[in-house]
């Protein structure tokens, strides 16, 4: 294996080489890490990981993640005050905020900043995190057309100014996890000079400069960080914002991106030390290192469960696939068990329903009476029977429909479409044979760049096809929000007048405990009509040299690049943040054995 590992690195050798003999090299910044190029660094189009990573460094909203632990913590905002339902909320600003400009930055740059994500024209893929604000989706919906007269005045949305230090904000429904979204890029400021400059003026998106506004000679920040350069498909430079409120929190003087979507390439610069930090190694690289890391011999390699799932979305208005018995059918007859021992190998878990448990420890909630509660996954389809049992049950599925289609020849031949890179060949080609063999149903796998995938998904122009889906916070909501009939991340064509009334009946509720009871009863409804067919759910991994700390394996994924320390600063920065974390999530922290209750009956399907 450590052949197969040499024999990668050997790949990109060359050009990198090359990469790093053009021109004189710069001074080395404090912190290196690879990405893939960013196709925005505007706060309020970001979507990807790595782009949020980066934004992360360059803005910062009301709240922000801890580095280690993830939960939110003070930003721009040093403290606020919620009434008892959780309705409304007063956030008390910084006086000392600032944009990286000099300029001060006040209460009115929020509430113009989520007036502009609420701008459907603008384009911002969270938008609809901003829906927990009263108002703002009627907003957002009253701009989806093209006449002005029938648009909601601003003054509609629950966001006001009451000075230049007070944001008052009034959301339409309790929401526990507020102070998380606000630590979202969608919920940063941005300036308004520079992006009415550039991107957003009277209420109109200017195309043709709306991607200037981020580059380095005009982007005006508010984080730790400003963009001192971006060399296209090379790398960014990031040097410190000197306005930012609090310096002392920030060790690093300047932070490279070397942007690369080539893993081998990655990974090679990491060896050679061109890198700190490389992330997101693929099979078989990421296999050998995990059993380096676990003889002892590589710890420097992290890995570990993610809140997030890997599945297929299912074409539900696409024949014959819009009849819930073949769904039901093609998801019996996935070994998730097979997949993720031999297939991945990177100790995955199988996924039975979709919301990931792993998770449930970090998600536990308040009932009335005091008590802590954690989500109870539902029974999945086909929960406590063995595989064999499971592709029995599969069949008698594909017979009632097959009786009810009159359909004497059979399925037609079922597309499988995954984008190029190795894990997902492997995965369809095991999804081929297993519905081919179980099923006698004819498969036939398609390859296509990301681009054109994504594209083919949002059209609901494809029969099955590969997705991912990350939690952008903790809670249940974020995987089950987007399969409501209108949300735009639903790309099924699926759609259930029950799932919906439950899934907007929780966003309501403001008992905790009934409202994790309406978000499962809407997960089984999930798990038995099948728009989805879960597989694994993710474990991710990164490398990062021992010299460094301050970064956490932790399940939401995102590493909090831009607070990395030195190793020495390690247990202090770790003992500190134990302290903060204690003070602020008293009330949240999960009660770890309980939650292995749930998982373990989880597991059983009770």
């Amino acid at each position: 294996m450590l052949r197969v590992l040499a024999a990668i690195l050997l790949i990109p050798t060359l050009s990198l080489l090359l990469w790093l003999g053009l021109g004189s090299a710069p001074e080395r910044a404090s912190f290196v890490f690879t990405a893939p190029e960013p196709r925005t660094l505007d706060p309020h189009r970001v979507s990807w990981i790595p782009e949020i990573q980066i934004a992360n460094a360059l803005f910062e909203g009301l709240t922000r993640l801890n580095p280690l632990t993830l939960e939110p913590e003070p930003a721009v905002a040093h403290s606020w005050q919620t009434d008892t339902e959780g309705l409304t909320w007063t956030f008390h600003l910084r006086r000392d905020a600032r944009w990286s400009n000099g300029e001060p930055l006040v209460a009115e740059h929020f509430r113009l900043a989520w007036l502009r994500v609420l701008d459907p024209k603008v384009a911002a893929q969270y938008a609809s995190l901003l829906f927990v604000i009263d108002g703002a989706e009627k907003y957002y919906q009253s701009r989806l057309n093209d006449d002005p007269t029938d648009d909601q005045p601003a003054e509609s949305v629950g966001v006001q100014a009451a000075d230049q230090h007070t944001l008052h904000v009034r959301l339409s429904g309790p929401c526990p996890f507020f102070l998380d979204l606000t630590a979202f890029p969608t919920f940063a400021p941005v300036h308004p000079p520079t992006i009415e400059r550039f991107a957003y003026r009277d209420g109109q998106v200017l195309r043709q400069t709306q991607h200037l506004w981020v580059r380095p000679e005009h982007a005006v920040c508010n984080g730790a960080f400003r963009l001192a350069r971006w060399e296209f498909k090379r790398s960014l430079r990031l040097t410190r914002n000197p306005y930012y409120y609090a310096p002392e929190t920030i060790w690093a003087r300047s932070i490279e991106v070397y942007t690369t979507s080539d893993p081998n390439a990655a990974l090679l610069a990491y060896e050679t030390g061109r890198v700190d930090l490389t992330r997101g190694l693929e099979l078989p690289v990421a296999r050998v290192l995990w059993e380096q890391q676990r003889a002892g011999r590589r710890k420097d390699f992290h890995i570990g469960d993610r809140f997030a799932t890997f599945f297929y979305r299912v074409n539900c208005r696409r024949p014959p696939l819009d009849d819930p018995d073949l769904r039901r059918a093609l998801s019996l007859a996935v070994d998730r068990d097979l997949i993720c021992r031999h297939v991945l190998g990177l100790g995955e878990m199988p996924a039975l329903t979709y919301v990931p448990p792993s998770a449930i420890p970090l998600m536990a909630r308040n009932s009335r009476q005091g008590d802590t509660i954690f989500y109870r996954p539902p029974r999945s389809l086909g929960a406590g029977r063995p595989y064999a049992e499971c592709c029995e049950l599969a069949r008698q599925y594909l017979r009632q429909h097959l009786e009810r289609q009159l359909s004497p020849k059979g399925v037609r031949p079922i597309e499988i479409a995954f984008s190029p890179e190795p894990e997902q060949r492997r995965i369809a080609e095991a999804l081929q044979q297993m519905w081919e063999s179980v099923l006698g149903i004819r498969v036939e796998l398609r390859t296509q760049e990301a681009k054109v995938l994504a594209a083919r998904i949002r059209d609901l122009d494809y029969d099955v096809a590969r997705s991912d889906w990350y939690g952008d916070y903790l809670d249940p909501a974020t995987f089950l929000n987007m399969f409501r009939t209108d949300d735009g991340q639903n790309r099924t064509g699926w759609s259930h007048a029950q799932y919906d009334r439950l899934v907007t009946a929780a966003a309501s509720e403001a008992d905790n405990e009934e409202r994790y009871r309406l978000l499962a009863e809407a997960e089984e409804i999930l798990c038995r009509e099948v728009p989805i067919i879960p597989v694994f759910h993710r474990r991710g991994n990164y490398l990062l040299k021992r010299r460094f700390g301050g970064i956490s394996n932790h399940v939401r994924d995102l590493l909090v690049v831009h607070r990395v320390v030195p190793a020495r600063a390690r247990e202090t920065e770790a003992n500190a943040t134990a302290e903060i974390s204690q003070q602020m999530q008293r009330t949240r922290l999960a009660d770890r054995a309980a939650a292995r209750t749930i998982l373990v009956d989880h597991d059983q399907g009770d």
